[in-house]
């Protein structure tokens, strides 16, 4: 009986490039905009001094005066 040699057929490379790419641009997206969102924290407005102020000035009930 006569050999017959198979010859396996290489699986391309690039589908494996592409899925990278592909995973490294959604990670990128991903921290941008969880970087994005923790800043809003930070540049967030604050009261003015003068309301601290009145706020702290509430009278203490229960107080012996």
């Amino acid at each position: 009986m006569a050999e017959i040699e198979i010859e396996r057929k290489k699986k391309p490379v690039w589908p494996w490039i592409l899925l990278v790419i592909l995973l490294v641009i959604i990670g990128w997206v991903v921290y941008e905009y969880m970087k994005d969102t923790n800043q809003i924290g930070v540049l967030a407005p604050t009261a003015p001094p003068g309301m601290m102020a009145l706020a702290s000035a509430k009278p203490h009930y229960g107080a012996i005066v």
